[in-house]
């Protein structure tokens, strides 16, 4: 059977209107059109949503489709913050400072306190709780995104999301300009020692074996956070290199860490 695309007088007003959006709400529509009652609206989009040209995000929230059919999203970072509050997080703020060159279909947004996953289209929206941690925000094209600094931060904190420690010396190899006393502010503020030892190790390593410009004074701060052995990746079993100076155990493994480098 074949998909009855046609459009009601209403419906094309307002798909007329609303072209040039990529999302809208029902107070929106309600706002563009006084003459029809709150009911009438909900009505003209559930009907738009059933034609293909709207698609439903959440509860009175629409994704603009220039045609029928699949949701075709221009920008995904905008759509995550409308779903999750918060600042674009990890690889996807790894990707708008151009520091990753794939393209995640998973958008991370950091959050001070829920946690969720939604999918749109080919996207994957996953909000991150932080908590207290959910600081050092600037605006990046129009998106609120970590600062520089602070995306290595939560890099380091959560690295998983960001593709792993590979990823992370990589971004790190390409980085320029990144404001170290800003960097060393939230692991002061917000860093057991174990992960400063883990962060220390890998800023190190980059910095002896890629000669990336690292502030001898971070190293230093690192250092001085050493207490008691730890494993470099906490969920890894414990097999692998004892570093002595920072008490990590790297049981990840340099060429893992570094592979990229090497070719």
């Amino acid at each position: 059977m074949v998909k009855n695309y046609y459009l009601s007088r209403t419906e094309q007003e307002l798909m007329n209107i609303l072209k040039s959006a990529e999302i809208v709400s029902i107070q929106e529509v309600v706002d563009l059109f006084p003459r029809l009652s709150k009911d009438m609206v909900k009505k003209v989009l559930s009907s738009l949503v059933r034609k293909g040209y709207l698609y439903r995000i959440e509860k009175g929230l629409y994704l603009v489709n220039e045609e029928p059919g699949r949701p075709l999203i221009k920008n995904p970072y905008q759509i995550a913050l409308v779903l999750f509050p918060g600042y674009i997080a990890f690889s996807s703020a790894l990707r708008l400072y151009g520091l990753i060159e794939y393209e995640p279909f998973t958008i991370f947004v950091a959050t001070p306190g829920k946690s969720g996953k939604k999918e749109i289209g080919e996207y994957t929206i996953k909000a991150v709780a932080l908590g207290k941690k959910a600081v050092g925000i600037t605006l990046k094209n129009g998106i609120y995104t970590s600062t520089p600094a602070k995306t290595f931060f939560d890099c380091f904190y959560k690295p998983s999301y960001c593709g792993g420690y590979s990823e992370v010396t990589k971004a790190l190899y390409e980085a320029e300009g990144i404001n170290w006393d800003e960097f060393l502010s939230y692991f002061k503020r917000f860093a057991s020692n174990s992960l400063c030892q883990r962060t220390g190790y890998i800023l190190e390593l980059v910095k002896m074996e890629l000669k990336v410009d690292i502030p001898e004074e971070v190293i230093e701060y690192f250092k001085s956070r050493v207490r008691t052995w730890t494993k470099l990746v906490p969920t890894l079993p414990s097999r692998g290199k004892g570093v002595r100076e920072w008490k990590v155990i790297d049981n990840l493994g340099k060429e893992r860490i570094l592979g990229w480098a090497y070719g």
